[in-house]
């Protein structure tokens, strides 16, 4: 089994807090605070960069991470495209995520490059 194919939902869900969007709804906006990482368990989530959209991701994916490793104020703006249940892992539960279970740090890592190659692919 290789990195991408685990399926993180279960396990951000125990450590993590469960909430619904509506189609629409905004997740986080670019210059928010980092917060928290979101894993979508359900429904697709739209990441734009200023008025740009530079990715559409669906279930098992990661937004957010960026920001919460860096410390500095999110780059981009991520929408509910349809209605979507997303977990929300704080600071410390994204640690304790990536401290105790080692495959989540690659899973994490990956999410980055998929975002980087997003990014370049349109701008």
């Amino acid at each position: 089994m290789q990195v991408q194919d685990i399926d993180f939902r279960m396990f951000a869900r125990s450590a993590g807090t469960a909430l619904a969007f509506k189609k629409g709804e905004i997740i986080f906006q670019r210059g928010d605070a980092a917060d928290a990482i979101w894993i979508v368990l359900s429904g697709t989530v739209e990441v734009e960069y200023g008025n740009q959209m530079i990715d559409v991701v669906g279930v098992n994916y990661a937004i957010g991470i960026l920001s919460l490793v860096d410390n500095e104020k999110r780059s981009a703006t991520a929408r509910a495209l349809e209605a979507c249940e997303l977990i929300r892992l704080d600071h410390a539960q994204f640690r304790f995520m990536f401290e105790e279970m080692p495959n989540f740090g690659w899973y994490a890592m990956r999410q980055l490059a998929s975002r980087l190659r997003s990014i370049h692919a349109v701008l």
